[in-house]
């Protein structure tokens, strides 16, 4: 087994192993070359990813994330071919190395997250008896167009384009829509801004706000084919003083109907399976349906 960072030169075939392990136990993957070239273009690959080769070809990958609030995320995959060979364990201890890392910098309790894909017996198995415990459990969900919906706007309530003098103020509003959401840590504007409004690729035109009265009381911050092949909803949120007045979903038919006009037929977007809000029954409310389900592995690497 050999271990060695990543090259350019690697892209395709981590990409090809990152589909097949998708495919292992889904009917096609949502991973574009787009997509991963987007990821890495964020990574730092000579600290924070890694390959693992098995038999003179690359077997395994995983990348790790310094994020907020004492959590740190690993992101592995294994060939499925090349499973019970020892990969996934090497990937395990090469994050939790570089997670090690990162602990003399943090305060209080800190934790390594893994989030993997229901599905195969090998990892449950493979995390527990590496220490992790599943905390959350995560749906992507998808709808297939055959139409272009009529929005449903509540009265009061206008659904207009987004504007980039609303900067701030859709921060502000998407701050307050998810701080009851699990695990959330407040992000500073310029980051927030960097990931959303100055993210190269973003199309505004696939942005809208919920009004009444001139204040935001919702949006949707939607991408062209970010995640997969198809449109995807990054961020759909309504403050809690809007909430169950069909806001959200006159936001979502808003956004299909425009992913509709532009020959898109199918969307996607990610959400907590234990959603405080109610999403995954609104979602389902307006056609979506589960494309994949996530859990998310935790292991405690420093009590509070």
């Amino acid at each position: 087994m050999n271990v060695r960072r990543p090259a350019e030169a690697d892209f395709d075939e981590v990409l090809a192993l990152m589909r097949a392990a998708d495919e292992a136990v889904l009917p096609e993957s949502d991973w574009t070359a787009a997509t991963l070239r987007q990821y890495w273009d964020d990574l730092d690959l000579e600290r924070d990813a890694w390959i693992v080769e098995l038999d003179g070809r690359i077997a395994g990958y995983a990348d790790f994330e310094a994020r907020s609030g004492g959590r740190l995320a690993g992101d592995g995959y294994v060939l499925p071919e090349l499973h019970n060979r020892g990969v996934g364990t090497e990937l395990l201890r090469l994050t939790e190395e570089r997670a090690a890392d990162e602990l003399p910098r943090l305060e209080g309790r800190v934790v390594l997250q893994n989030a993997a894909l229901l599905g195969d017996d090998c990892t449950p198995n493979l995390y527990a008896r590496n220490g992790y415990e599943p905390v959350r459990h995560f749906w992507r969900m998808v709808v297939d167009l055959d139409s272009a919906p009529e929005p449903r706007v509540p009265e009061g309530i206008e659904i207009r384009p987004y504007r980039p003098d609303q900067a701030r103020a859709v921060h502000a509003a998407m701050e307050e829509a998810f701080a009851d959401h699990w695990q959330h840590t407040e992000r500073p504007f310029e980051e927030y801004a960097k990931r959303t409004f100055h993210r190269a690729g973003h199309d505004p035109g696939l942005y809208w706000v919920a009004l009444q009265d001139g204040e935001i009381a919702g949006a949707a911050l939607c991408d062209w084919k970010r995640e997969g092949d198809w449109g995807w909803v990054q961020v759909i949120g309504v403050r809690p003083a809007w909430r169950r007045r069909g806001i959200a979903e006159a936001l979502l038919s808003t956004a299909f109907a425009e992913f509709f006009r532009r020959g898109e037929r199918r969307v996607g977007l990610g959400v907590d399976a234990e959603s405080p809000t109610g999403a995954t029954r609104l979602y389902e409310r307006v056609g979506m349906r589960i494309f994949s389900r996530v859990v998310v592995y935790e292991k405690v690497l420093r009590a509070a």
